[in-house]
């Protein structure tokens, strides 16, 4: 009935520091860059940024974390901890430093999660979790 998900979007008060920030952090390449949107490829799932509210809420919600989201953006990485030092030397330290996925009860977590927050409060997660998990 659906096919794959295609994009993720998120309105934002301020594209040009917001796209500098996902540009400087976590190292992506936009796709489209204009004055009012950005996408970033990031494999099969574009990332998008929109400036303004032409297609979305007309007053955006200024507070921030898990107050303002009830979703967050995950990125799969090969070495968790390489990453979030990497990241810290650019500027951006952990939310929650490095932590083991949730697991289903009485079992092992089968990874390891860090979170990060954009400058408008938007959560990103890196994962660092088997292949062939979920």
């Amino acid at each position: 009935m659906f096919g794959p998900l295609r994009w993720v979007l998120i309105y934002v008060s301020d594209l040009k520091s917001m796209g500098e920030f996902y540009k400087r952090f976590f190292d992506l390449k936009p796709k489209m860059d204009t004055d009012k949107f950005i996408a970033f490829d990031t494999g099969a799932v574009t990332l998008e940024l929109m400036g303004g509210h032409a297609n979305g809420p007309e007053k955006m919600d200024n507070s921030k974390g898990w107050d303002r989201n009830k979703i967050l953006i995950s990125f799969i990485v090969d070495d968790i901890q390489t990453v979030v030092a990497k990241l810290a030397e650019r500027g951006l330290p952990s939310v929650t430093g490095v932590r083991p996925t949730v697991a289903p009860s009485g079992e092992e977590p089968v990874g390891w999660i860090a979170q990060f927050m954009d400058p408008e409060g938007n959560l990103i997660e890196i994962c660092q979790e088997p292949p062939d998990y979920v």
